[in-house]
């Protein structure tokens, strides 16, 4: 079944950077261009089929928002902290069984005890961390590198995406040039090439995961 979810989630990429190509002026900050992500996500038919939990209770796979098992602290340096506060993923696709096989409230995840912590328990098929920036600054980087700390440190996530998209040409900054991304994490960079040009610069980590030859 997340072989299926790949695909589907491989080609809902595709579908907003695509979007993305044809009308880039859309998007005026990053909460404005998640909305459109989760809508996009939101049109496979696969993601919104309803799944009952052990309580009786109907929800679908797609979810904004969704905690982390482990705590992070931000600051002096982003770091796992188990004095620190659970993170949140942009999104994420969770695994049909998790939801059959448990109650309502430990599928919410606001109960951190209630979930099992495992290896193996790959109660999320797939986890998203979008970044839309409308103007480079370096504190996007350290951002990322955010990003990063949370997906490189969820055992509970089968399937890890980061994508980067920027509409921004002037004093640009190579985010994720000579970044090391963790074996199990795919990222994307999208960015126009110059000003008033549609043309994009993609770069995958690692090369042509998302466009095969």
């Amino acid at each position: 079944m997340s072989e299926n979810y790949k695909k589907l989630i491989n080609d809902t990429i595709k579908t907003i950077i695509n979007q993305f190509h044809r009308k880039p002026d859309n998007f005026f900050n990053e909460y404005d261009f998640h909305q459109y992500c989760f809508h996009a996500f939101y049109l496979q038919k696969e993601f919104t089929k309803q799944y009952m939990t052990k309580d009786g209770k109907k929800t679908n796979v797609l979810h904004p928002e969704y905690l982390t098992l482990e705590r992070f602290k931000r600051k002096p340096e982003g770091r796992v902290d188990p004095k620190g506060v659970r993170a949140r993923y942009d999104i994420v696709i969770l695994n049909p069984e998790f939801i059959k096989n448990n109650d309502f409230e430990t599928v919410r995840c606001r109960d951190i005890r209630k979930i099992s912590r495992g290896n193996k328990a790959k109660n999320i098929i797939a986890a998203l961390e979008f970044k839309f920036i409308i103007k480079h600054r370096q504190n996007y980087l350290n951002e990322i590198k955010f990003d990063h700390l949370k997906l490189a440190n969820d055992k509970e996530v089968e399937h890890k995406y980061m994508l980067v998209f920027t509409n921004a040409v002037k004093n640009k900054i190579e985010y994720l040039k000579g970044f090391t991304f963790k074996e199990s994490i795919k990222a994307v960079y999208i960015a126009p090439k110059k000003i008033g040009e549609k043309k994009l610069i993609i770069e995958e980590y690692p090369y042509r995961w998302l466009y095969k030859k």
